[in-house]
């Protein structure tokens, strides 16, 4: 009787201890995965996975403004994968010191207005094309939603000096 019940504690203790060491190996290849796929795309010098698919080719550039066929509009490619983007609305304003960052929705940019406010949009391009629509402006001259539109005049930006 002894015996039975010394080979029934021993089976018990081999069955627990094969499933607890079972469900650590998967535990930590599942811990393993997921410290992976958190820490990608950390490292600024690595770039964006999902980012990867998005041509910049179409909005480096120079544009003319639609309605005086002059330059009005500057992206560059800066540092840390931001853009250089200088807009200029006929008659109007100047924003030399625009940030842009390339999304799938098109460029957000963000600049400083006249009455030295952040200013933001986005710039689309299809083709020739790019039209800047303002998104948050506090700036009279300038209200949300206003766009003008660009015909792309060369692949080469002509950033201006201040």
């Amino acid at each position: 009787m002894k015996l039975k019940i010394i080979i029934g504690l021993y089976a018990g203790i081999l069955l627990f201890s094969g499933c607890a060491s079972n469900t650590s190996v998967v535990a930590g290849q599942s811990a393993s995965v997921n410290a992976e796929s958190a820490t990608k795309g950390i490292n600024k010098e690595e770039p964006n996975v999902n980012d990867a698919h998005l041509d910049d080719t179409i909005y480096i550039g120079e544009y003319l403004d639609s309605d005086v066929n002059e330059p009005n509009l500057e992206i560059a490619r800066g540092d840390d994968n931001k853009y250089i983007v200088q807009i200029g609305i006929y008659r109007l304003t100047s924003l030399s010191d625009g940030i842009g960052e390339l999304t799938a929705d098109g460029m957000n940019f963000t600049a400083t207005d006249a009455a030295g406010s952040p200013i933001r949009g986005i710039i689309t391009a299809d083709g020739q094309a790019a039209t800047v629509t303002f998104t948050d402006s506090t700036w009279d001259y300038l209200q949300n939603g206003s766009a003008f539109q660009y015909t792309k005049s060369s692949d080469t930006p002509n950033i201006w000096n201040e």
